[in-house]
């Protein structure tokens, strides 16, 4: 597993950050490890590339795109 970490300038609430672990709890290979509010960051564990394509694809979709 390798250590990644987001930011996704839409993160505003907790809801989001339910949001962000609800649907990416969902996918193989991916592991939430943590969501940090105020700097809106996701930090994951990911078994690889296109395992952390398919948690950005995801982030994307529901509204909260990485930056960069």
């Amino acid at each position: 597993m390798k250590a990644t970490t987001l930011t996704c300038p839409d993160i505003s609430c907790q809801h989001c950050v339910m949001t962000i672990k609800r649907e990416l709890a969902g996918l193989t290979g991916v592991t939430v490890e943590a969501i940090d509010l105020d700097a809106k960051q996701v930090r994951l564990q990911v078994s690889s590339d296109e395992d952390l394509s398919l948690a950005i694809k995801t982030l994307v979709e529901i509204g909260y795109p990485p930056a960069g």
